[in-house]
């Protein structure tokens, strides 16, 4: 039994034996509507075994209601229902009086009270009607006392359930800027637990600072500026510190409750992590920023160069270089929209493959040739010797090998040993680009897959680029249902794999 319902149970119990008392019984019982059983069923008795209760429920369900709703009629239990076994009390005396009186709140009924006497004792009048509503109209109030606390606390329940099953981060904090409340989201989120947390100042705990890093908790704490600022709810935008030390960017929106002069008393905050959001902002104005400046350079060359030829008369060797040149930056620009729209339609799946048999040393062979042909600092070699053909998207994987060897050759710029090997192992292919190049710093390796990340060098080694490329390999290798990773030393060259599946008809 519920601690609610137990508590109810003994209120009423002490209602029904004053009630008993007084009005010279030996017994009584209080009856509740039970919609699930539709039927009245003993909620407290008083001077009844639990027998007699069960023996009593024919009448609880016919006779009784019936004498509750009269005003004229006070009855034996013996008239009211010919043939039943008189219950006994606790001492084994039978008893035949009855009263009984609806419990009533307004016009809503909650439930029967009656009183019994002994068998030979007289029978209730209607001066007894009076005091037996005293202690009913008592006995009622318990009754929706008990079940408005009970709905109180369902609601409670489900309140609490909802935010603490919250994907925001859900924080409530008093006047005094003390946290009160810490739902599971936040505790994921930061770190802390809610018993860490509870009751220490949420400026000590979260240090929410703007994005130029100036603390807000103190100059700009919502629950001190709300009071100047109209509506119930304040956003804000920036970062906590989680337990470990990280920043993290977060929404959070306050929702305040207010005293009667406008005050916030405490306030709601959902907390909302804006991490990958941010995170796609900045993906974005970089792509912007290095998309200009990829552009821009070839085609200002463009344009010099043509204006420079279209104005005058030149000798042919000048001709041919300008004109090489325009091709060369043609073949620039075009590269960079070539690979723009693949990784469009990569990020968009609408890239089908089209597998054929695929002779890896050849397709390295190929590609060395015309790579040869533009650097004379780096020199070149194919190991890859008896490797079986797979079946893979030969453009695709051609654009993957180029782009190793084109970066393997774009970060040694001093030149060095390009190095392009492959082996079988496991039913699958794997070929390694390495070179002697500037290297890698440790910790740009983790994000050297991802879309539009560069990594960040001093100015003397900047290469520009968009950052797409590897992002570009790692997606159409996957596809492939093959791996690329990357180890790298800086200052001491790299080395990128990739693996294919060997054909399978092999």
């Amino acid at each position: 039994m519920s601690e609610e319902k137990a508590e109810l149970k003994a209120t009423l119990q002490l209602i029904l034996k004053k009630a008993v008392q007084v009005l010279g019984g030996s017994a009584g019982v209080i009856a509740t509507w039970n919609e699930a059983q539709q039927r009245f069923v003993a909620s407290a008795s008083w001077g009844l075994d639990t027998l007699t209760l069960h023996h009593l429920h024919p009448l609880l369900n016919e006779a009784a209601p019936g004498l509750a709703g009269s005003r004229e009629s006070y009855d034996l239990i013996s008239e009211l229902r010919p043939g039943i076994d008189l219950p006994l009390s606790t001492e084994g005396i039978r008893q035949n009086p009855i009263i009984a009186l609806p419990l009533k709140i307004g016009d809503i009924s909650t439930g029967l009270m009656y009183i019994l006497r002994p068998l030979e004792s007289s029978a209730f009048s209607k001066l007894d009607q009076p005091v037996l509503s005293a202690f009913a109209e008592q006995a009622a109030i318990a009754i929706q006392n008990a079940r408005l606390a009970h709905l109180l606390a369902e609601e409670k329940h489900r309140t609490e359930s909802i935010l603490e099953n919250s994907a925001d981060g859900i924080i409530s904090i008093d006047s005094f800027c003390r946290i009160l409340g810490f739902n599971t989201a936040m505790e994921k989120l930061t770190g802390y637990s809610r018993q860490e947390v509870v009751n220490q100042e949420c400026s000590q705990v979260l240090l929410f600072r703007n994005w130029e890093d100036k603390i807000q908790c103190y100059e700009q704490c919502p629950m001190l500026a709300s009071s100047t600022e109209k509506g119930q709810t304040i956003e804000r935008q920036g970062k906590i510190r989680s337990k470990d030390g990280r920043d993290i960017d977060v929404s959070i929106k306050y929702s305040f409750v207010r005293n009667s002069e406008g005050v916030p008393v405490n306030a709601v905050a959902n907390v909302r992590d804006i991490s990958q959001v941010r995170q796609l902002e900045n993906l974005r104005e970089t792509f912007l920023a290095m998309l200009g400046h990829e552009l821009q350079t070839p085609l200002a060359i463009i344009k010099g160069y043509a204006s420079a030829l279209a104005e005058g008369k030149w000798d042919r060797e000048t001709l041919e270089k300008g004109l090489k040149i325009i091709e060369e930056e043609s073949d620039n620009l075009s590269r960079v929209m070539t690979r723009l729209l693949l990784a469009s339609r990569i990020s968009s799946g609408s890239s089908p493959l089209h597998k054929e048999l695929l002779d890896l040393a050849g397709l390295a062979r190929k590609i060395v040739r015309r790579r040869q042909a533009l650097t004379d600092r780096h020199l070149f070699e194919i190991q890859m010797d008896n490797l079986p053909p797979v079946l893979a998207d030969p453009q695709l994987i051609e654009e993957v090998l180029a782009n190793l060897v084109d970066n393997a050759i774009k970060y040694s710029p001093q030149g060095g040993r390009i190095s392009i090997s492959g082996e079988q192992a496991h039913q699958q292919v794997k070929v390694t680009v390495s070179d002697e190049g500037i290297g890698i710093p440790e910790e740009g390796l983790k994000h050297l897959f991802e879309r539009f990340y560069r990594v960040d060098r001093e100015p003397s080694q900047a290469i520009k680029g968009l950052g797409l490329g590897l992002y570009i390999c790692k997606t159409i290798i996957e596809a492939h249902g093959g791996t690329i990773e990357v180890s790298s030393q800086s200052g001491k060259g790299s080395r990128f794999s990739f693996t294919l599946p060997e054909n399978p008809d092999d």
